[in-house]
């Protein structure tokens, strides 16, 4: 989960560098935390069937059984979840809206969809640290918003905007929850830089606005390391990630290296990259590859952050969207967007490496990927 609180307290606050007493604090924390006790769950945005499919996981095996679905007005796509697994929030991009969705914390079960005017066709939709606003980006409109949650429900339209240019992708707040990082794709090639009241739900320009992208990168997702020093950005055009620093007293971004996504022979003409993830131990970088239809893999120096290439591993046809899945990672699920079909890998987590299980049918054109453990 995003809002991994205490893997960054142990990095941030308590200054502790043996991997023993980390280890430790993530067991403690573990048994102390509500939950956990339940299903793994994957959720699907089907986006060309109005709805959100419920998989539960096999933790032993990977397999993925459907259990359960929700329809919507329109068609899904970003999806977040509370920290209490008692609320989904969905960006219904058909009918520029959003959805608070009732989840069961004990099965995952989903129920009671309540619709709210997101003012724009959201993109993608990220809560903050303290789930009282949810934030979204829109590709079409240019703008970025921050909308109330109250009592668990997105309320009213948004409470602040910000015009940040077309072609906006993503949005991010950072560890501190002070500002939040903005891709944009394509010609504008750049990470808008914001920042962000958590008490009012304001948002303004930060100072640079924007920090430029890798030349012809066109920045769609990006990823914070664990350690809250490192942002990975993965670049629609370039079909590559780039390495960036992250000035957290600033809410400023310097860029450090890229590394392709794709293989040298590669014709990078014919395919675009979309989603990225860093896992929880800060160790590997995961990017999606669309046209060459891979899972790209990347290890993480230490102590740089530089990263090495892995190589890829096939997916199904146009991988938008993908999850490593929570309860130690074991497992990677991967949307073919192309094919309506679903990947399921199991992932070691000392070599990063992914090794194919098993294919699933799930809905027309699914659009986004969840895994949540409860």
């Amino acid at each position: 989960m995003k809002r991994d609180f205490l893997f960054f307290l142990t990095a941030r606050q308590t200054g502790l560098r043996s991997s023993l007493a980390i280890l430790l604090l993530g067991l403690a924390g573990w048994l102390i935390l509500p939950g956990y006790a339940g299903p793994l769950v994957v959720y699907v945005s089907e986006s060309g069937d109005n709805r959100i499919a419920q998989f539960v996981v096999d933790e032993t095996t990977g397999d993925l059984k459907r259990v359960g679905a929700i329809d919507l007005p329109g068609a899904p796509g970003s999806l977040d979840i509370r920290d209490d697994r008692t609320r989904l929030y969905a960006a219904v991009r058909s009918t520029v809206e959003f959805a608070s969705i009732v989840v069961d914390p004990a099965t995952g079960a989903l129920s009671g969809a309540v619709m709210a005017p997101s003012g724009v066709n959201s993109a993608y939709v990220h809560l903050d640290r303290t789930e009282k606003w949810l934030l979204s980006a829109s590709y079409s409109d240019g703008v970025v918003s921050v909308s109330r949650i109250a009592e668990g429900v997105v309320t009213g339209p948004p409470v602040s905007t910000l015009t940040t240019g077309k072609r906006a992708h993503c949005i991010v707040t950072d560890p501190a929850n002070r500002f939040a990082l903005v891709p944009h794709v394509m010609d504008l090639n750049k990470v808008e830089q914001i920042r962000f009241d958590a008490t009012t739900g304001k948002i303004e320009s930060n100072q640079p606005p924007h920090t430029p992208g890798a030349d012809g990168a066109g920045p769609r997702h990006l990823a914070f390391h664990p350690n809250g020093k490192w942002v990975y950005l993965v670049n629609e055009q370039g079909q590559s990630v780039t390495h960036c620093d992250y000035d957290a007293a600033a809410g400023r971004l310097s860029l450090r290296d890229t590394v392709s996504t794709t293989p040298p022979e590669w014709d990078k003409s014919k395919g675009s990259c979309a989603d990225i993830h860093v896992s929880a131990d800060g160790r590997f970088v995961y990017a999606s590859n669309r046209g060459h239809d891979s899972l790209a893999v990347f290890s993480i120096h230490p102590e740089t952050g530089a990263l090495t290439s892995l190589g890829q591993t096939p997916t199904e046809k146009t991988p938008r969207s993908f999850a490593l899945l929570p309860g130690g990672e074991k497992f990677v699920v991967s949307a073919g967007q192309g094919s309506d079909t679903l990947i399921v890998y199991r992932r070691d987590p000392e070599t990063g490496a992914l090794t194919p299980l098993k294919t699933y049918p799930c809905g027309k054109s699914p659009a986004w990927v969840l895994g949540v453990k409860f």
